[in-house]
Order: C-alpha cells, then sequence, then structure tokens
C-alpha cells in the first residue's frame, strides 16, 4: 500500500449501518455463505512462496525478486488453463536507481474472464500489486492481496458471468501507482473513449491478513461524535470509496456479508471529495476519472503494527481470518459480475463525471 494513509471511519450499507462500527451478517436478515471454503494450508503454502525482497527498483536483487514475483504469478495463472497478458512498465527517470542491463523491466498481468448478455460490456476490476515496500517482505502488504486474487482465478475462471471481469495484477504500486496508471491510460481509458466497454467498478485488494480482537488494536484519526463511536478492535476488513459511489461500495459490502456471514464489515464511503489520503491505492486511477472504485483493507498501519517494516512475514497473518477474507472477496466479485435476474441492480448505471 502506498504511504500516508489516513482513515475517516464512518460507515453506510444499503441503508442500514449506523455510525457505530463494522456490520456482520447477524446485524442484517440471515443469509448463508454461497462459497465452499478456501484451501487455507494450499493458500499459505503459496504466500510463502512469494519473494521477500521485491521492491522493484532499489536494487537489483528487489527488481530480481520482483521479476520472479511475476513469473510465480504467471506459472499459477497457465497452470489453471488461463492465457495472462503482460503489459511492461518502464520506470521514470526520477526513480530509476538501477539500468535495464541490471534488472528486467516490471509488468502489469491480467487475465480476462468475459461475460455474457446484456451486461458483458460492463467490466469489474479487480486488482493487487506484486511489488512491497523497500526492506519489507510485504506478506500483508500485497502478498495477501495476490493469493487473494491467484484464488479468485482459480474459482471463477470456470464459472459463466453476465458482466466481464478483469484480474489485474499490478506493479509498481509502492512507488506512486505505477502500474495501474499505465494500464488505465494505455489499456482502459482508450477503449471506454471509444465505447467499447463501461467500467462497472474497480476494487484494489490491498492487505487482507492482520486482524486482531484485543480492545484498542484498531486505531482511528476521528474521536467519537454523535452517532458514530470508531471501533476498537481490529476484526473487520474496511471498504473505502466516496459518497457518489455509494450503490457500488454498499453493493460490494452486501454480497461480502452474503458470502462470508460472519466476518465483519465496514463501508466507508461517505466522503463528497476524497481526501487525498484515500487516493494511495490502484482504485485512485479509477476515483479521478470519475470510475466506480474501492479499496478493500484491514487498514494497514491503522492496525498492523508491521506495515512497511521487516515484520511484515508470513507468520504474522491470521490463516483462518485471511481465508475467510478471500472467500468474501471471490462471493463478493461473483455476485456482482453476476447479479440475480430477479433483483434490481442499484449499481449498473453509474455518473461518469469525475468526483
Amino acid at each position: 500500500m502506498h504511504p500516508k494513509l489516513a482513515i475517516a471511519t464512518a460507515c453506510t450499507l444499503a441503508g442500514v449501518l449506523a455510525l457505530t462500527g463494522p456490520v456482520r451478517a447477524q446485524d442484517l436478515e440471515p443469509a448463508e455463505a454461497r462459497w465452499h471454503e478456501v484451501d487455507v494450508d494450499a493458500v499459505m503454502a503459496l504466500l510463502a512462496e512469494i519473494p521477500t525482497q521485491r521492491a522493484g527498483y532499489r536494487s537489483p536483487e528487489d527488481a530480481q525478486g520482483l521479476r520472479q514475483a511475476e513469473e510465480l504469478v504467471l506459472d499459477r495463472l497457465r497452470a489453471m488453463g488461463l492465457e495472462p497478458q503482460t503489459q511492461e512498465v518502464p520506470l521514470p527517470e526520477r526513480l530509476a536507481q538501477i539500468t535495464p542491463e541490471e534488472a528486467p523491466t516490471p509488468r502489469n498481468i491480467w487475465v480476462d474472464l468475459p461475460g455474457e448478455g446484456e451486461l458483458a460490456s460492463e467490466w469489474l476490476v479487480v486488482m493487487a500489486h506484486t511489488d512491497a515496500y523497500f526492506g519489507s517482505p510485504g506478506a500483508d502488504d500485497n502478498g495477501t492481496g495476490v493469493v487473494a486474487l491467484l484464488e479468485a482465478a482459480r474459482l471463477l475462471s470456470e464459472r459463466s458471468r453476465q458482466r466481464s471481469i478483469r484480474l489485474l495484477f499490478t506493479t509498481l504500486e509502492e512507488t506512486g501507482l505505477i502500474g495501474a496508471r499505465e494500464h488505465v491510460v494505455e489499456h482502459l481509458e482508450p477503449a471506454v473513449d471509444r465505447g467499447e466497454l463501461s467500467i462497472y467498478g474497480a476494487i484494489s485488494l490491498e492487505m487482507l491478513g492482520y486482524y486482531s480482537d484485543e480492545p484498542g488494536s484498531q486505531r482511528s484519526p476521528l474521536p467519537p461524535m454523535e452517532g458514530f463511536q470508531p471501533p476498537d478492535r481490529g476484526d473487520f476488513l474496511a471498504i473505502l470509496g466516496v459518497k457518489r459511489h455509494q450503490p457500488f461500495t454498499q453493493a460490494l459490502a452486501a454480497a461480502m456479508l452474503d458470502a462470508e456471514p460472519e466476518a465483519g464489515v465496514l463501508a466507508i464511503d461517505f466522503f463528497v471529495v476524497p481526501p487525498p489520503d484515500l487516493m494511495r491505492s490502484d482504485h485512485a486511477e479509477f476515483l479521478i476519472r470519475g470510475w466506480p472504485g474501492a479499496m478493500l483493507t484491514d487498514t494497514a498501519n491503522f492496525r498492523n503494527p508491521n506495515y512497511h517494516t521487516a515484520d511484515d512475514t508470513v507468520e504474522t497473518i491470521d490463516r483462518d481470518r485471511f481465508a475467510r477474507a478471500i472467500s468474501q472477496v471471490i462471493g463478493a466479485i461473483d455476485t456482482l459480475a453476476d447479479p440475480p435476474p430477479d433483483e434490481t441492480d442499484p449499481t449498473k448505471k453509474h455518473d461518469a463525471e469525475t468526483p
């Protein structure tokens, strides 16, 4: 996750949430999880395979580690029978501290899961960045997002759907969202301008594996106020978005709860104009173009003491709740991409003006 996060903690969910903290399905109508259990042992083994030195631009070793992480992603996708595409993302000269002879050029990687029917031209983009912060093994930030996206590819690739899905592994997020920006500029924006597709929504998977039930384990920059009590336990996932895209963020939250009823979800989407700190992950490249976007996160440095340090290791990940988070993500993607035909979808249309 790109630095300088500040989370303003307020929440809405389809008009039923009070500003009191994360909601769980027992607070709503009863629902059954529709997704089978994620293979937690396989998930954790894959997380341990990701190279722990992959900042991408600080040294030849980091660049080589990032290339190894890319190859791991490509190998896994191909083993699923998918055909991933790649995009080279050259470093700006102001950032390059190594020469092309010393290290390979970083790459974005993606696979498309086309939809069927009248909604097929609407695309749901789900992203996770493969690079890590310099000096950090990056297990939570963002190995967890990468593993979740690979599991989504495995479980979703053989299903049909109405909307199209792009699973996008971005590069150089930690150096200023460079990979996401290059992908949007080169691949998505021209297609939207030509009327070939529209962006239904984008989700950035940004740290999904650190949790705590201890009082005081969750911090917030906002003090208690009328109608709002900041949660003090780090036992939920947060969805960060903006007010004008609440139909998308609230649908995402509801779908996550439907997939995993026992897991907490906090939708933070009341901003009329997104503050700079909300724009620090890859979804920002969608928000600035007026496309619906959200970051899904365990709140990084407001919970995880290992954020951007050498202690962000696999051993610190809560394996069971991480597996549940993956199930939440996959169930939500499936619901958003394939809405039930007997339900009115509040997120089908979005205003395209810049927020």
